[in-house]
């Protein structure tokens, strides 16, 4: 099923221009955002998806669930050593990630 056209004024920018225009801003503002084309970031992410294939979140909760993405525990904010830490980093799958830790860290 198609999702309806969205209304959008005449005058508006189309949306792909306003999502380019959004994420140039963002990179200008978190540099650190490239870090994560690095391929020393690649290893560490791989290394830790092997070392904990499984969601460490879910686990708590009892639920078997694969990781699919390594979230900082504590968030970076451009500092190179919590960024790279093994210590910082753990295994959790993409609803966690987007949903939990994403809400965790508006919060905070």
């Amino acid at each position: 099923m198609k999702r309806p056209t969205q209304w959008r004024p005449p005058s508006a920018p189309p949306p792909t221009e306003v999502r380019r225009c959004f994420d140039a801003e963002r990179r200008k503002r978190e540099p650190w955002r490239n870090w994560y084309k690095l391929a020393v970031w690649q290893r560490a992410r791989m290394v830790q998806l092997q070392r904990q294939p499984l969601c460490e979140r879910c686990l708590a909760q009892g639920i078997v669930e694969a990781a699919t993405v390594v979230n900082h525990r504590k968030a970076h904010r451009g500092d190179w050593s919590l960024f790279i830490s093994a210590a910082n980093h753990e295994s959790v799958c993409k609803r966690c990630h987007d949903g939990v830790i994403q809400s965790e860290e508006k919060s905070a």
